[in-house]
């Protein structure tokens, strides 16, 4: 197998690599924030397999030299190559969703008999080290109750956000900041604490001070909930109509923005009435030509600043949105716009 310095690296000083995939999905190599694709590879040089063979740094500079004979136990035509590749967390999302939270009270319900899954099974079912799990449930607003990581049902998460915004309003704690512990207390009867401080977390910016720790709630990711609320199962909305709909939606004294709606709806104001839809990225498929095939057969021409919420999760350190868009897309220019297309031509 051929190593890169990240992984001599965490061999010599004995972090864990491990090898993950289920029977149905191929084998990646996973340090502790890195993950590998293991390809088999074939070199035009026989390699040979020879125990306790010695090296010239290993035979004395001085002294006769003494011939000894060893054998070759194997000879090799291939190795395994290994590339560094994104996570595999579209199956992470599709095991979290079989079995979703929506309170206690609901636990026992047919709904709610799925297999439930702590992070050591979820090491051992993603392909994707644990740094990167870590980071997805965090983007997944996965939430760790009794032990298990779960997501929260959609209606249910919106009924602990109302409240938790309703108490914000009743406290005037829009300015000054939610204090955690006593909004856990206030809420406790309704809700579990760890679902209640989750929440709080997810949409607020933590803030410590001299005296305390208080979360001030995020516009922004509040602004986008809501939007998701009215869009999620609407099919395709009118987009005035949502535009007016969404401001009155929001708490008093926030301001929503088209930009909170990045990467989570697309729109067509070109035609005779515009409209908006529900059309987020996580929902899009992980394989680079497959996300574009599947984006163009939802657009046929995108703007770079259109298309970029929906590629940017594909980048890396050596391929970055320009690159994607110079490798998968064709430019063109349209009334003095420069927008991509498929690199297939279709023929008629």
């Amino acid at each position: 197998m051929e190593l890169d310095s990240n992984i001599l690296q965490c061999l010599t000083v004995g972090d864990r690599v491990v090898i993950r995939g289920d029977k149905e999905d191929g084998a990646v190599l996973c340090t502790l924030d890195k993950t590998y694709d293991i390809k088999e590879a074939e070199t035009s040089n026989s390699l040979l397999i020879i125990p306790d063979l010695k090296f010239s740094q290993d035979l004395p500079s001085e002294g006769d030299v003494h011939l000894t004979f060893n054998q070759v136990t194997s000879v090799l035509q291939t190795y395994y190559e290994l590339r560094p590749c994104k996570p595999k967390l579209k199956k992470l999302k599709e095991v979290l969703e079989r079995n979703p939270y929506s309170g206690k009270e609901c636990e026992n319900d047919e709904h709610h008999q799925g297999k439930k899954y702590t992070l050591n099974d979820l090491l051992d079912t993603i392909q994707a080290s644990e740094s990167e799990i870590l980071q997805a449930l965090h983007q997944f607003k996965a939430c760790h109750i009794d032990g298990y990581w779960r997501l929260l049902e959609f209606d249910f998460l919106t009924q602990v956000l109302n409240h938790v915004l309703q108490l914000i309003d009743e406290n005037d704690w829009l300015d000054s900041g939610i204090p955690l512990e006593e909004c856990c207390q206030t809420l406790q009867d309704l809700f579990p604490r760890c679902v209640i401080s989750h929440v709080v977390e997810t949409y607020c910016d933590k803030n410590t001070t001299s005296d305390a720790v208080v979360y001030k709630i995020s516009e922004d990711r509040v602004c986008r909930f809501f939007a998701e609320l009215l869009l999620r199962g609407s099919g395709q909305f009118n987009y005035k109509e949502f535009l007016e709909v969404w401001q009155q939606s929001v708490p008093e004294g926030m301001k929503t923005d088209t930009s909170q709606l990045e990467g989570l709806a697309l729109t067509n104001l070109d035609c005779n009435i515009p409209v908006i839809w529900h059309f987020p990225v996580e929902d899009l498929p992980e394989d680079i030509q497959e996300r574009f095939e599947f984006l163009f057969k939802t657009r046929e021409k995108w703007t770079r600043d259109d298309i970029t919420p929906y590629i940017k999760d594909l980048t890396t350190e050596k391929l970055d949105v320009g690159a994607l868009l110079t490798r998968y897309a064709r430019a063109s220019m349209q009334n003095g716009i420069k927008v991509f297309n498929s690199r297939k031509q279709v023929t008629k």
